[in-house]
């Protein structure tokens, strides 16, 4: 059954996830129309739970709190769910090839192969999220970012494989990693 949450969870975890971001750029990563985010923003601006610095938006400690009330809310019931939890053990190995391959094409000075690693890896992530989109709807925004971003690299913006800051497949996977970690409520390692 799919788990609901509202535009504010989307907009308050998308500033969460993204660190220091514009309410445009939430509102694409998320999903959501640009005022939508604009207003979630300002609101939880007012709240005390984000910042805003000079267009960019920065959640604070109680926003923190208030995302991971919200993640334990909406997803507590998927934390002992074992389908959920086994397709998070697959996804590690994931990341494990994931950051050697990324580690390769960086000391490689972006070899093709290298590269094209990277990229075969992003593609299986993608494939593999199709397994939780009907649980965790949301997760679709995360396939098309990925699409654009392999697609974009295709084209040759070499930057979009690991640029800092871009919606580059590293970025997105950072992300989506620290997503998911919070929906199973498992800390990030240090």
């Amino acid at each position: 059954m799919p788990t609901p949450v509202d535009e504010t969870f989307l907009v308050l975890n998308g500033s969460h996830l993204k660190k220091m971001a514009t309410a445009d750029d939430i509102a694409a990563a998320v999903g959501v129309a640009p005022q939508v985010a604009a207003d979630a923003l300002a609101d939880a601006v007012g709240k005390g739970w984000a910042m805003a610095v000079e267009g960019r938006f920065l959640v604070l400690p109680d926003g923190t709190a208030e995302v991971h009330r919200r993640y334990a809310q909406a997803y507590g019931a998927l934390r002992e769910n074992s389908s959920v939890i086994a397709w998070y053990d697959r996804f590690e190995i994931l990341n494990t090839q994931f950051i050697k391959a990324v580690s390769d094409w960086q000391n490689s000075d972006g070899d093709p192969k290298a590269e094209t690693k990277v990229i075969r890896i992003v593609e299986r992530l993608m494939k593999a999220l199709g397994e939780l989109t009907p649980t965790i709807p949301r997760y679709a925004h995360y396939v098309r970012r990925f699409g654009d971003g392999v697609a974009r690299i295709d084209r040759g913006e070499r930057d979009y494989l690991c640029g800092p800051t871009i919606d580059s497949v590293h970025t997105i996977w950072f992300e989506f990693h620290e997503d998911i970690l919070s929906v199973i409520g498992r800390p990030r390692d240090v």
